[in-house]
């Protein structure tokens, strides 16, 4: 069987909804063994079925590969390099997945005028149009490993494909992974500073606020319904975006191209954000594994730089520095130096190599569409110094550290309520930032000492009071102590009338008249 002939599980004896539409699901597999039996079922189980699917495994070092072929068939498995990236698989998969014709359709044709079971000719049957339900239009559907689509999924993103013609480039909800009433994205923009901006609440729930067919600026990967022609149009995601933003600024030039990006609120999916919150490597970014934070950063300052037009570009830059040097700062003294390095190091990785960035932007020119008439599409001014300042007050509150970095792209704080399996993933994923505390030096280091000195000093504990041969009197309590200070004549050796010497501090003093007890 070839990749792009039917598959009896995909495909129903009749015609599907949305005939017209035809559908090419492609998956790609990271070390993806822990969500990817979910998402295949999720795939496979959709009340209106693709017409094909194809999957693309880059390097898996799990059992990725082989459930990926369990499920689809060896023939519809590309394996590709570990470094290899979204977007680059998405290419590969596409170009091996041509589109479908209708001699391998047959409900795109028109009826045969030939009726066998009556032996006659029906002239009535050439004076039907050609394709009966209208010009086919070939979509592509990308899905990662970690995200699992609603039953319902395609048949809403068709609905809405269906009734907005316009439409180049539809996006379905996303909940999270574990808790399934969490919003994730509903759309997704991008603000002047680079920081990926979904206009959401942290840790919002879903309760239809937000189930409104709209435009908007970008759509995430996970689940992007998009035309294959508006795909091979912009030549797909960026390769210098071998991961993160690689969504945003795929759309934004859609936009710029004059092609509409809509949002399906009632089309769900679940995602996991496996590379974001640090559940799995990011290998496509260099010769070895990066923190997502600084990817995710560098992709920012690309998308930015490469896309903004105009006077406005100066303006971007001043905020891309200004916001950094603030970010910077924020985790220095939140005690986050790993994501302050992070910080830097991304910015720095784009502009010491102009070269990319400009011929980046002459990649997309001028644009068909005004930078004037996108501007709707971005976070109002002053719509992030809320979520800024969120993040430092964390930050200064020392909430920043491992939970933080692993919270994703949207900064959510741990997931509540995960159920069956997911709670073990969610356990072994706490039981990971210990590890990770345990192999500091520092740390250990302190607990040990911390606890032979408390095994050492366990007389001190209880009641009692200091005493030796070395030893002054202790005062009784720390209102005693106070009256030894402040009083005129001091009983040390022979007896003076000099001020005491105060060296401790509060605390100090308070702790001495404690254990003088």
């Amino acid at each position: 069987m070839s990749v792009n002939s039917p598959a009896p599980a995909a495909h129903p004896a009749g015609t599907p909804e949305f005939p017209r539409h035809v559908v090419t699901a492609v998956l790609v597999a990271h070390d993806g063994a822990r969500w990817l039996p979910k998402s295949l079922a999720g795939l496979l189980a959709q009340d209106r079925p693709v017409q094909d699917v194809i999957a693309a495994d880059t390097g898996s070092a799990d059992d990725s590969a082989r459930l990926l072929a369990e499920s689809l068939g060896d023939q519809r498995v590309l394996h590709l390099a570990r470094r290899t990236g979204f977007g680059t698989a998405v290419d590969e998969a596409a170009r091996t997945a041509a589109p479908l014709t209708a001699e391998q359709l047959p409900y795109l044709q028109r009826r045969s005028g030939w009726d066998p079971v009556s032996r006659t000719w029906n002239d009535d049957a050439y004076d039907e149009p050609e394709h009966p339900f209208g010009e086919p239009v070939q979509w592509l559907w990308l899905l990662h490993d970690d995200c699992e689509p609603d039953p319902g999924a395609l048949a809403a993103l068709l609905r809405t494909a269906d009734s907005s013609p316009s439409a180049a480039i539809i996006g379905p909800k996303l909940r999270s992974w574990y808790d399934r009433r969490q919003l994730l994205e509903v759309g997704v923009t991008i603000a002047r500073s680079g920081r990926r901006w979904t206009g959401l609440e942290r840790r919002e729930q879903d309760q239809g606020q937000h189930d409104q067919v709209r435009p908007v600026l970008s759509v995430s990967s996970a689940g992007m319904l998009v035309r294959r022609d508006v795909w091979e149009e912009l030549g797909g995601f960026d390769r210098r975006l071998p991961l993160m933003r690689d969504d945003v600024d795929f759309c934004w030039r859609a936009q710029a191209a004059g092609h509409t990006v809509l949002i399906a609120p009632d089309a769900v999916l679940r995602h996991a954000e496996a590379a974001s919150r640090e559940r799995r490597p990011v290998d496509c970014a260099g010769r070895s594994a990066v923190n997502p934070h600084r990817v995710d950063k560098a992709g920012a300052v690309y998308t930015l730089l490469t896309n903004t037009r105009g006077p406005l570009l100066l303006y971007v830059i001043a905020r891309i520095f200004v916001g950094t040097l603030l970010r910077t700062l924020a985790y220095l003294v939140g005690k986050v130096p790993g994501q302050a390095v992070d910080e830097i190091v991304g910015l720095l990785g784009v502009l010491l190599r102009p070269g990319r960035l400009l011929a980046a932007r002459r990649r997309r020119g001028r644009g068909a569409v005004p930078p004037s008439d996108l501007r709707p599409l971005f976070p109002p001014p002053g719509a992030t110094v809320r979520a800024t300042v969120d993040q430092v007050v964390s930050n200064f509150a020392g909430r920043a550290d491992a939970a933080n970095a692993a919270a994703g792209r949207h900064g959510g704080a741990v997931e509540s309520g995960p159920g069956d399996e997911d709670g073990e993933f969610l356990e072994i994923e706490q039981f990971g930032r210990l590890k990770r505390i345990a192999r500091k030096p520092g740390p250990v280091l302190f607990a040990v000492l911390l606890v032979v000195s408390l095994v050492a000093c366990r007389g001190l504990l209880g009641s009692g009071a200091l005493f030796g041969g070395a030893l002054l009197p202790a005062d009784p309590g720390a209102s005693d102590l106070w009256s030894t200070y402040v009083s005129s004549w001091h009983p040390l050796g022979t007896g003076g009338t000099e001020a005491a010497l105060f060296v401790c501090s509060g605390t100090q003093s308070n702790l001495i008249a404690l254990l003088s007890h």
